[in-house]
């Protein structure tokens, strides 16, 4: 669960993993032009950036809190509740296609080896677990890359740019996505994969309510309006669970939308 609070907005906006991965897809779907890589095999890495947030599911429909009433969202939850979801994604992705569980699994490899390395000294326990779960997650990487090496669509994106460029294009997306779902203010930078197989930092800066630019440009067009859903509450602090679920159930949808548009691009009023 994304909490998107923004003044003077009142309340908050809880958006759904899933829903933040649609956002994630919609962007990936316009991915790719004459400067850089576009995701190869199309449907399947498309497939991928959906898929990659589905073991949320069940956990933000009825999201757990902390001491303080607010809800556990990715970056404060339980290791071992986080690496569960994460597992669960890799193995919805993998029911769909193998090629996106490939995609899928290896992007949440790299996130935990991140959150590994952000640990504070001394917590021995919370290493061993994403130890294992990076061991785990690199033998179905080996297991999917040894049955789809000859296949007629993934077998060329396997190794080399191709498969780099697909999982830059994944952790690109997926990044812009959670700053716009958790309205995270500020630049920031993603990498892409260009034509020449060169690894690229992409500049990310809000230009205003709603708005985006990126430079250098690495979408389609010249401006991509994007979209997700989520449940607006009152407040993003609750008594219990109890009430969390009574608010979740009567909270009305609501579609949030942002613009990215290149650096030169000018916006009206």
């Amino acid at each position: 669960m994304l909490i998107f609070a923004q003044p003077p907005r009142r309340g908050v906006v809880l958006v759904p993993q899933v829903s933040h991965a649609w956002l994630a897809w919609q962007i990936a779907e316009h991915w790719g032009n004459r400067q850089f890589l576009r995701p190869a095999p199309r449907a399947e890495t498309l497939a991928a950036i959906l898929l990659h947030d589905t073991g949320w599911t069940a956990y933000d429909g009825d999201p757990a809190l902390d001491d303080d009433g607010r809800i556990l969202a990715f970056d404060s939850m339980p290791l071992d509740v986080h690496l569960g979801i994460w597992e669960t994604s890799v193995t919805q992705s993998a029911q769909v296609v193998r090629y996106a569980g490939l995609v899928v699994a290896a992007h949440h490899r790299l996130l935990a080896a991140r959150k590994g390395a952000a640990l504070p000294p001394g917590e021995s326990g919370s290493r061993r677990r994403i130890s294992g779960f990076i061991g785990a997650m690199e033998q179905l990487e080996a297991e999917w890359i040894d049955a789809l090496r000859g296949d007629p669509r993934a077998g060329r994106f396997i190794d080399g740019i191709g498969r780099r460029a697909n999982q830059a294009i994944l952790s690109a997306c997926d990044r812009i996505s959670v700053h716009l779902c958790a309205a995270i203010q500020g630049p920031f930078t993603v990498q892409a994969v260009t034509a020449s197989g060169i690894g690229m930092p992409i500049r990310v800066e809000p230009a205003g309510r709603w708005r985006w630019r990126l430079n250098p440009w690495p979408l389609e067009g010249r401006r991509l309006t994007v979209h997700c859903e989520g449940r607006a509450v009152d407040t993003p602090v609750f008594p219990d669970r109890a009430a969390l679920r009574a608010a979740l159930a009567e909270a009305p949808r609501v579609r949030l939308s942002f613009t990215l548009a290149r650096s030169s691009e000018r916006f009206d009023g």
